[in-house]
């Protein structure tokens, strides 16, 4: 079944749900697994050593910032 097929279904059986506690559940999986991906990831980029210093990410971020405040 291709993703956005799947997505589609999903969200139209979704949108049959009346129960509040049904629908609450659902985002708590959804955040649930949302949050397994990203740690999925993020363990795998570590593993790949596709990392950045805190050192790196500071400097980084103060010239983000400088750019974003100054124009």
């Amino acid at each position: 079944m291709k993703t956005e097929t799947l997505k589609l279904g999903l969200i139209n059986r979704l949108m049959k749900v009346n129960e509040l506690s049904t629908l609450e559940r659902m985002e708590e999986l959804i955040s649930q697994a949302e949050m397994e991906s990203r740690t999925k990831k993020s363990l795998e980029a570590i593993e790949n050593n596709d990392v950045v210093s805190i050192d790196k990410f500071s400097k980084e971020n103060k010239k983000w910032l400088s750019n974003k405040y100054s124009q």
